[in-house]
């Protein structure tokens, strides 16, 4: 059923190409004719035909005698022996014959016709040139239609005979319906082999278009699968930086918490350095620092002023400096300069 599935669909599609694109059965497009022309004489005359692109040129007549012979070798030489030869005869020589066979018969069925001529006409298979082509299945009653034509060997032998002597051998006979077109018949045996050839062929684009039918289904997944591996390829490319990026990432953190651990031990014990620079802006210019003490929040000053009872009241005027006061007597050098020790805590 494949098989007969895709032979039809080959075939209408063969019916969508134009037709000089298509070379149809019973008729070559460029080819060399021979025809003969007198059946009844001894020495009939033939004609030759040029056919180019379906249009037809005659190349003269000439008797099938020595001098008929040499002449024809003459005007046909060696312009057109690379086109295949087609012997012209009248419809009437095609003999034919209808035949119906087991519907089975059709997967080798030039071989079959072959063994059974004897049955279907009065001759024997290697007496004729022959063709068989199917005109009908009857699937219902698994029975197939077919059409022998032959011609028997014997009325084109002196045909055959004389062109050999040109060193020309037809391939092909063919004669003109009525309607139009040609019957042809190939002069030598059909080779069984064809009908395993066209099946093997036709078991092939099966396949073929089996596959091109997987190929089709099974694209989008591809596809998707070729987009979801760039994708992974992406990723797999960028994760060095998402993990260095992590890194720096932690070591901010890291750092945010350990400004978080200083600032939280300089609310505790006091910032050294804000001290400090706030002590440098309270002091006046002649007084001067010989220790400076804090601890956790304590602080403990000395030194030597011009006058060191002012230094309280300077350092309680500063909202950081809480309840500075005198930690010894202060005592008087001999320049005049006061020695004090000054006791304070560190305000929030």
């Amino acid at each position: 059923m494949l098989s007969e599935f895709f032979a039809w669909w080959a075939e209408q599609m063969l019916d969508l190409l134009p037709e000089r694109l298509v070379r149809r059965e019973g008729a070559l497009d460029n080819a060399l004719i021979v025809t003969r022309l007198d059946h009844g004489a001894a020495a009939p005359d033939v004609e030759f035909t040029l056919r180019r692109n379906r249009r037809e040129t005659p190349l003269g007549h000439f008797a099938l005698d020595e001098t008929g012979l040499r002449e024809a070798r003459i005007a046909i030489g060696n312009r057109y022996r690379g086109l295949p030869l087609v012997l012209g005869v009248p419809r009437s020589s095609i003999l034919e014959r209808q035949i119906s066979l087991p519907l089975a018969a059709e997967r080798d069925l030039a071989r079959v016709v072959q063994y059974e001529m004897d049955r279907f006409t009065p001759f024997a298979a290697d007496e004729v040139f022959f063709t068989v082509s199917v005109q009908r299945r009857d699937r219902v009653n698994a029975k197939l239609q077919a059409v022998v034509s032959l011609v028997p060997k014997a009325q084109l032998e002196a045909m055959l005979g004389a062109l050999g002597q040109l060193e020309l051998a037809p391939a092909m006979l063919e004669a003109r319906l009525p309607g139009g077109g040609f019957r042809r018949v190939a002069l030598g045996q059909p080779d069984p082999r064809q009908g395993r050839w066209r099946r093997a062929a036709l078991g092939l684009a099966a396949t073929a278009c089996l596959l091109l039918a997987a190929v089709a289904a099974g694209l989008p997944f591809l596809q998707q699968s070729w987009q979801l591996d760039a994708v992974e390829a992406d990723i797999a490319a960028l994760r060095p930086r998402v993990a260095q990026a992590e890194e720096l990432r932690k070591q901010i953190a890291n750092d945010t918490n350990g400004s978080d651990v200083i600032a939280s031990e300089s609310a505790r014990v006091g910032d050294a350095l804000q001290t400090i620079a706030t002590l440098t802006e309270i002091l006046p210019d002649d007084t001067y620092l010989t220790a400076l003490t804090l601890r956790t929040r304590k602080l403990t000053l000395e030194g030597q002023s011009a006058a060191a009872a002012k230094l309280i009241a300077a350092l309680s005027a500063d909202p950081t400096i809480k309840d500075p006061s005198f930690a010894a007597p202060v005592t008087r050098t001999a320049n005049g300069a006061d020695i004090f020790s000054i006791r304070a805590e560190l305000g929030p």
